[in-house]
């Protein structure tokens, strides 16, 4: 009895919430992204994609419900939460973990908060909208959490790589063929765990 789940949206916003990374990831997205014919050119992803990048792929529905979570994220990290959605002991990357900010639709958002105040958002498509109270339930909706917190792990060390080129822009948007092949790649494989 699998509930499936989906990642359907990804955001990365920097510290004063300007947009870094914005993409949907469902059919067409992903065939377009797979079958970038441009591979060859630049094997290790160090020019810019202006103008066709995977970056720019986030409908505008999914960017209303981004920035409706900002709200919820900002009450939950910010200046007069104290400090409270931390878990008491947790360190490193258990300590950047939010976890989920809202339900909006049927889309459930998840954040996770660098220690340099740049937020991660994914956004969820579940099945189990209204997360039953059953045991298995229970130990699903953590497993999910369990794995989405390692995602955004991987996401991060992404960023830090993406962050540590020369070449790149630090307080631009991102754009990186290899960021974007390793965010598709971890997403991919995140949907296909959880899939029916």
């Amino acid at each position: 009895n699998n509930l499936t789940m989906a990642l359907v949206g990804l955001a990365v916003v920097g510290r004063e919430n300007e947009p870094l990374y914005l993409r949907d990831f469902g059919a067409d997205s992903l065939s377009a992204a797979a079958t970038d014919a441009d591979d060859a050119a630049d094997p290790f992803g160090f020019f810019n994609r202006e103008g066709r990048g995977a970056n720019d792929s986030c409908s505008l529905r999914h960017q209303f419900i981004i920035h409706a979570a900002l709200d919820r994220f900002e009450e939950m990290t910010g200046p007069s939460s104290g400090g409270r959605w931390r878990t008491p002991g947790a360190v490193g990357n258990n300590a950047m973990w939010v976890g989920m900010l809202c339900p909006i639709e049927e889309v459930r958002v998840y954040g996770y908060l660098t220690n340099t105040g740049i937020k991660f958002l994914a956004l969820v498509e579940d099945e189990d909208e209204m997360m039953i109270q059953s045991g298995d339930s229970i130990k699903q909706t953590s497993a999910r959490d369990k794995d989405l917190k390692a995602f955004m792990v991987v996401l991060h060390d992404l960023f830090v790589e993406y962050t540590l080129n020369p070449f790149s822009k630090l307080r631009g948007k991102i754009s990186s063929r290899r960021f974007d092949d390793g965010v598709l790649k971890c997403v991919t494989a995140l949907n296909a765990k959880h899939a029916a």
